[in-house]
């Protein structure tokens, strides 16, 4: 005899379209309420008893929040009939075969529990608040090996849900945000078989969801936020992954700092600045100084007027691996050839140029700076940056808010640090940084290990005390020779010349 079980669950429309989409790593979420818990824990529920035998896996930081969550949740919500929960496993199994297993890595290491298993659905609650290597190695357990789903083509399946920040919040927004907009299929090309020229990675999707698509929400649930700093506030509300909490460049914004991708004038001062890594990314960037000009519109983007004295990152050579934090192990030379060489095809000649002081250390044989010096037989010509931490924190953040200008009719506050819109590199990387917890005074904190090369190769370069060059200096100072020679001429009553 047949008895049917009703479920209570009525999927709302933002978890329906997650539960449908047929793609092999998802992320769904941004702002808090929008039904990610239950989401992820149906969705894993769904699975299990469409495919008898499957092995689910449903992941929180810690077991507490597992418990909280959805331990004692699963099971008020699953009638009997369909199956039990097992606390000594920490295993809810369905009576076809299936199973969620409730898992946690609240340190680093505990993902090696895990080493051997072959996890057919992984899930994720609050990924933000993993670390990077623990969801990257999640990602090599989440296979089918010889288990043979009934829904085919929809398995495996890596399922993440999470608010915007935490330890992972560069992560995710890098491989799960920036690619494609949202609700838009994409492939994740760090999940790539290498052995497969045709493979193109995990068909991949980000599904956005707000306060608003839960109808089940408390109605002062938003204005329970209001004790939040803003900027918590702003990630939580609206689920914007450009917000950081703690993030040390907090006042950097795209509709104020991001310029469409140009080329500076000929006169204007150019200059270039470097934070070395091999083991680690190098950063190199390329700025010029306004002498103060308007840049002009162009499709989308606005007139901008750029002050007298304003920095401007116009272009970037990051040299990384593409994989987060891990350098190319390109050798100097070779980085400093490079660098003349690009320069070279676009017709420019630096004033100067601004390098890591780590790059004159050297142990056993040549220091960086003097391998790069002589591979160009000094073209490349470094000089020492200015390195103290809190100095060049305040220097950042006091370019970023900027000062005010008279443009004649009205005087308003504008930047005095730009950057283009094609440095990509940096705007990945400057919106995750954190503050020092011991001493936010210094800005990006050392000790958790952030991807902070591109800051510190602005902040030697907001340090290095560019100037402005006008049309009139820049031609004096390219026919100084002619010059003189003409003021020499012109001095000396008896110059056969003035003859």
């Amino acid at each position: 005899m047949t008895k049917t079980v009703t479920l209570d669950y009525q999927p709302q429309p933002r978890q329906a379209l997650a539960h449908s989409v047929r793609a092999r790593q998802i992320l769904y979420g941004g702002a808090i309420g929008g039904g990610k818990s239950a989401f992820l824990r149906w969705d894993a529920i769904a699975f299990c008893l469409q495919n008898p035998g499957l092995d689910a896996y449903l992941f929180r930081r810690t077991l507490g929040e597992l418990e909280d969550n959805h331990i004692r949740v699963i099971q008020r919500e699953i009638p009997g009939e369909l199956g039990e929960y097992r606390e000594s496993k920490k295993r809810y199994e369905f009576f076809n075969g299936s199973g969620i297993n409730f898992c946690y890595c609240e340190k680093l290491k505990d993902i090696y529990r895990y080493q051997g298993a072959e996890m057919h659905w992984v899930g994720i609650d609050e990924a933000g608040q993993l670390e990077p290597p623990q969801i990257a190695f999640l990602k090599t357990r989440n296979r089918l090996g010889s288990f043979k789903p009934a829904q085919e083509g929809l398995l495996p399946r890596f399922v993440m849900a999470s608010n915007p920040g935490g330890p992972a919040h560069a992560y995710l927004k890098r491989r799960m945000i920036d690619p494609a907009l949202p609700e838009t299929m994409f492939f994740d090309d760090e999940m790539r078989d290498a052995r497969n020229p045709d493979d193109r990675g995990w068909s991949s999707i980000y599904i956005p969801a707000k306060m608003s698509d839960n109808k089940y929400l408390d109605t002062d649930y938003a204005a329970a936020l209001g004790a939040l700093p803003p900027e918590l506030q702003q990630a939580y509300r609206d689920g914007d992954w450009d917000v950081v909490v703690g993030a040390a460049l907090h006042s950097l914004d795209k509709r104020r700092h991001q310029l469409r991708p140009f080329k500076p004038p000929r006169h204007w001062t150019k200059f270039m600045s470097m934070d070395w890594g091999s083991a680690k990314p190098f950063a190199v960037l390329w700025l010029t100084v306004s002498e103060g000009a308007w840049l002009d519109a162009r499709g989308d983007w606005p007139k901008v007027y750029l002050p007298p004295g304003a920095l401007i990152v116009y272009d970037e050579w990051y040299g990384w691996s593409g994989k987060e934090n891990e350098g190319c192990r390109m050798e100097s030379q070779a980085v400093a050839r490079e660098i003349l060489k690009r320069e070279q095809e676009r017709g420019e000649v630096m004033d100067y140029r601004v390098g890591d002081s780590q790059m004159w250390a050297s142990s056993d044989g040549p220091s960086p700076e003097e391998r790069m010096r002589l591979a160009t037989d000094s073209r490349f010509v470094l000089m020492q940056a200015q390195k103290d931490r809190k100095i060049n924190y305040g220097e950042i953040l006091a370019r970023l808010a900027g000062e005010n200008i008279d443009l004649g009719d009205q005087v308003v506050k504008l930047p005095m640090l730009y950057i283009t819109q094609n440095c990509r590199h940096g705007w990945r990387t400057l919106p995750g940084l954190v503050l020092d917890d011991n001493d936010p005074e210094k800005g990006p904190a050392d000790e958790k290990k952030q991807e902070d090369h591109w800051y510190d190769s602005c902040a030697y370069s907001c340090r290095s005390r560019p100037y402005v060059t006008t049309v009139e200096e820049r031609w004096e100072e390219e026919n100084r020779e002619i010059i003189k020679q003409a003021r020499r001429v012109n001095a000396d009553p008896y110059s056969t010349a003035r003859r």
